[in-house]
């Protein structure tokens, strides 16, 4: 582990640097598909990293469905990803329990920390937001224990009409993240 990564862990912070492209994901869909975040280039992105068991992350489900209403005909794209134990298993319950109104998919836990660049021996906690403009630069990286996380309610519309506007730097919430 490097000196920063160590810092990180210690800060409990992640260390996917914001205003840097995108690392490339893939999602696996449940019909055999994949989502490769790429696809949605030319729209902003709100990924969010769940645990289909987790209440905190069903809840953003809903939540998230509510929000993504007010944001069609925008070129808004929302995706969540489950990286938990036996997501491909549990994820048919979780879509039918819970009717996201966008692409939902699995990743694994490894690939999952690869992309967010985070220290391996850090909890990781759900859900976990990353944003993306439509340049596919990382504009917003949010921990589950985050203030941003703890009003996701007005965070996530504040975030997307940031980068909607097309503002280059993230909104005031994502410098208090640290």
């Amino acid at each position: 582990m490097t000196a920063l990564s160590l810092a990180l862990a210690a800060a409990g912070i992640a260390a996917m640097d914001e205003g840097k492209p995108s690392p490339p994901l893939t999602i696996h869909q449940l019909n055999g598909g994949t989502i490769d975040l790429s696809q949605y280039r030319g729209k902003v992105v709100a990924l969010a990293f769940i645990d289909t068991t987790c209440p905190h992350c069903q809840h953003l489900t809903q939540l998230l469905n509510d929000i993504s209403k007010k944001y069609a005909g925008k070129p808004v794209q929302f995706v969540e990803c489950a990286f938990n134990d036996q997501a491909q298993q549990l994820l048919p319950q979780f879509i039918q329990q819970f009717q996201p109104n966008f692409p939902v998919g699995f990743a694994q836990r490894q690939a999952v920390i690869n992309y967010l660049s985070y220290p391996v021996l850090q909890p990781l906690y759900v859900p976990h937001m990353v944003f993306l403009d439509r340049r596919g630069i990382v504009r917003g990286d949010y921990l589950g224990e985050s203030d941003f996380m703890s009003h996701p309610d007005v965070r996530i519309p504040q975030e997307l009409d940031q980068l909607l506007k097309g503002a280059t730097a993230t909104s005031a919430s994502a410098k208090q993240k640290k």
